[in-house]
Protein backbone atom coordinates (compact mmCIF):
# COMPACT_ATOMS: atom_id res chain seq x y z
CA UNK A 1 0.00 0.00 0.00
CA UNK A 2 0.96 3.23 -0.86
CA UNK A 3 -0.09 5.39 2.24
CA UNK A 4 -0.14 3.49 5.92
CA UNK A 5 -1.60 3.54 8.90
CA UNK A 6 0.00 6.61 10.50
CA UNK A 7 -0.80 8.71 6.99
CA UNK A 8 2.60 8.23 5.29
CA UNK A 9 3.54 7.96 1.86
CA UNK A 10 5.67 4.90 1.82
CA UNK A 11 5.95 5.05 5.04
CA UNK A 12 8.69 8.06 5.14
CA UNK A 13 6.77 11.65 4.28
CA UNK A 14 3.52 12.59 5.75
CA UNK A 15 0.89 13.66 3.29
CA UNK A 16 0.49 16.88 5.30
CA UNK A 17 4.10 17.96 4.27
CA UNK A 18 3.51 16.89 0.86
CA UNK A 19 0.54 20.05 0.69
CA UNK A 20 2.59 22.33 2.88
CA UNK A 21 5.77 21.74 -0.11
CA UNK A 22 2.93 22.32 -2.80
CA UNK A 23 1.46 25.40 -1.42
CA UNK A 24 4.78 26.88 -0.85
CA UNK A 25 6.00 26.33 -4.56
CA UNK A 26 2.83 27.48 -6.06
CA UNK A 27 3.01 30.85 -3.64
CA UNK A 28 6.84 31.60 -4.96
CA UNK A 29 6.13 30.50 -8.40
CA UNK A 30 2.84 33.06 -7.95
CA UNK A 31 4.93 35.86 -6.51
CA UNK A 32 7.60 34.87 -9.66
CA UNK A 33 4.97 35.49 -12.11
CA UNK A 34 3.56 38.87 -10.68
CA UNK A 35 7.09 40.50 -10.63
CA UNK A 36 8.32 39.32 -13.84
CA UNK A 37 4.87 40.97 -15.13
CA UNK A 38 4.98 44.44 -13.27
CA UNK A 39 5.11 47.92 -15.12
CA UNK A 40 7.78 49.04 -13.69
CA UNK A 41 10.84 50.54 -16.18
CA UNK A 42 13.32 48.25 -17.06
CA UNK A 43 16.48 48.62 -15.19
CA UNK A 44 18.81 50.52 -17.74
CA UNK A 45 16.57 53.20 -19.41
CA UNK A 46 17.67 55.93 -22.06
CA UNK A 47 17.61 58.96 -20.44
CA UNK A 48 18.23 62.85 -22.52
CA UNK A 49 20.15 65.66 -21.21
CA UNK A 50 17.13 68.18 -20.17
CA UNK A 51 16.58 71.86 -19.54
CA UNK A 52 14.17 72.46 -16.98
CA UNK A 53 12.73 76.23 -16.10
CA UNK A 54 10.71 76.49 -13.35
CA UNK A 55 8.80 79.99 -12.79
CA UNK A 56 7.59 81.48 -8.82
CA UNK A 57 5.25 83.98 -8.50
CA UNK A 58 6.30 84.23 -4.46
CA UNK A 59 9.16 82.80 -2.74
CA UNK A 60 11.19 84.08 -0.28
CA UNK A 61 13.66 86.05 -1.50
CA UNK A 62 16.36 85.59 0.88
CA UNK A 63 16.22 81.79 -0.25
CA UNK A 64 15.98 82.57 -3.97
CA UNK A 65 19.20 84.30 -3.34
CA UNK A 66 20.83 82.44 -1.40
CA UNK A 67 20.82 79.43 -4.36
CA UNK A 68 23.84 79.19 -6.23
CA UNK A 69 24.97 78.21 -9.87
CA UNK A 70 25.47 73.99 -9.79
CA UNK A 71 23.40 73.59 -6.39
CA UNK A 72 21.37 70.43 -6.72
CA UNK A 73 17.89 71.14 -7.33
CA UNK A 74 15.48 68.23 -6.07
CA UNK A 75 11.80 67.51 -5.80
CA UNK A 76 11.59 68.40 -1.83
CA UNK A 77 8.35 66.05 -1.50
CA UNK A 78 9.00 63.40 -4.38
CA UNK A 79 12.95 63.18 -3.70
CA UNK A 80 13.75 63.01 -7.00
CA UNK A 81 16.90 64.97 -8.16
CA UNK A 82 16.22 67.43 -11.15
CA UNK A 83 19.94 68.30 -11.78
CA UNK A 84 22.10 71.07 -10.97
CA UNK A 85 21.21 75.22 -10.94
CA UNK A 86 22.61 76.03 -14.73
CA UNK A 87 22.77 80.06 -13.97
CA UNK A 88 21.98 82.94 -11.80
CA UNK A 89 18.63 83.00 -10.94
CA UNK A 90 16.52 85.86 -12.47
CA UNK A 91 14.50 87.92 -9.68
CA UNK A 92 11.30 90.55 -10.45
CA UNK A 93 8.29 91.64 -8.27
CA UNK A 94 6.80 89.29 -6.03
CA UNK A 95 3.22 88.79 -7.80
CA UNK A 96 0.48 88.49 -4.79
CA UNK A 97 -3.02 88.25 -6.19
CA UNK A 98 -4.74 88.38 -2.54
CA UNK A 99 -3.98 90.76 0.09
CA UNK A 100 -2.32 93.14 -2.47
CA UNK A 101 -4.23 93.08 -5.35
CA UNK A 102 -6.98 95.76 -6.61
CA UNK A 103 -9.34 96.52 -8.93
CA UNK A 104 -8.88 99.76 -10.77
CA UNK A 105 -10.71 101.31 -13.95
CA UNK A 106 -11.48 97.72 -14.95
CA UNK A 107 -7.95 96.53 -14.72
CA UNK A 108 -6.51 94.16 -12.10
CA UNK A 109 -3.56 95.91 -9.93
CA UNK A 110 -1.04 93.57 -8.63
CA UNK A 111 0.86 93.86 -5.50
CA UNK A 112 3.99 92.73 -4.27
CA UNK A 113 4.17 91.04 -1.08
CA UNK A 114 7.94 92.72 0.93
CA UNK A 115 10.52 90.08 1.33
CA UNK A 116 9.15 87.87 -1.53
CA UNK A 117 10.32 87.92 -5.26
CA UNK A 118 9.16 86.46 -8.11
CA UNK A 119 11.72 84.17 -9.89
CA UNK A 120 12.78 82.08 -13.09
CA UNK A 121 15.17 79.23 -12.66
CA UNK A 122 17.15 77.13 -15.43
CA UNK A 123 18.33 73.80 -14.16
CA UNK A 124 20.31 71.25 -16.43
CA UNK A 125 19.33 67.56 -15.71
CA UNK A 126 19.08 64.31 -16.93
CA UNK A 127 15.32 62.93 -17.62
CA UNK A 128 13.71 60.01 -19.71
CA UNK A 129 11.42 61.79 -22.15
CA UNK A 130 7.58 60.38 -22.32
CA UNK A 131 6.07 60.10 -25.53
CA UNK A 132 3.56 62.72 -24.30
CA UNK A 133 5.78 65.23 -23.86
CA UNK A 134 6.77 64.81 -20.27
CA UNK A 135 9.36 63.33 -18.65
CA UNK A 136 10.07 61.05 -15.62
CA UNK A 137 12.73 61.28 -13.28
CA UNK A 138 13.09 58.79 -10.42
CA UNK A 139 9.96 57.26 -11.15
CA UNK A 140 8.02 60.38 -11.00
CA UNK A 141 6.36 61.69 -14.11
CA UNK A 142 6.44 65.73 -14.81
CA UNK A 143 4.80 67.73 -17.28
CA UNK A 144 4.84 71.69 -17.90
CA UNK A 145 2.76 73.99 -15.29
CA UNK A 146 2.86 70.88 -12.43
CA UNK A 147 3.98 72.75 -9.17
CA UNK A 148 6.66 71.42 -6.79
CA UNK A 149 8.19 72.27 -3.51
CA UNK A 150 11.82 72.56 -4.90
CA UNK A 151 14.88 72.44 -2.68
CA UNK A 152 18.42 74.35 -4.18
CA UNK A 153 21.32 73.48 -2.36
CA UNK A 154 19.74 73.88 1.66
CA UNK A 155 17.11 76.37 0.27
CA UNK A 156 13.09 75.32 -0.28
CA UNK A 157 10.58 77.53 -2.08
CA UNK A 158 7.48 76.36 -4.46
CA UNK A 159 7.35 77.25 -8.17
CA UNK A 160 5.88 75.72 -11.44
CA UNK A 161 7.52 74.02 -14.44
CA UNK A 162 7.26 76.53 -17.26
CA UNK A 163 9.31 75.01 -20.04
CA UNK A 164 10.71 71.49 -20.57
CA UNK A 165 13.69 71.41 -23.37
CA UNK A 166 15.57 68.26 -24.44
CA UNK A 167 19.49 69.23 -25.06
CA UNK A 168 21.14 68.43 -27.65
Amino acid sequence: MIIDSKGKLFGKVSIIDIIVVLVVIAAVAGIGYKMTRSNTLPLTVKTDKIRLTFYGEEAPEYAVKASKVGDIVKDFDQGATFGRLAEEIKTGDALSFTDFTEYVDGQWIVGSKPGYCSYKMVVDGEAVINPDGGINIGGVNYYVGRSATIRVGNNVFTGRIYSIEKKE
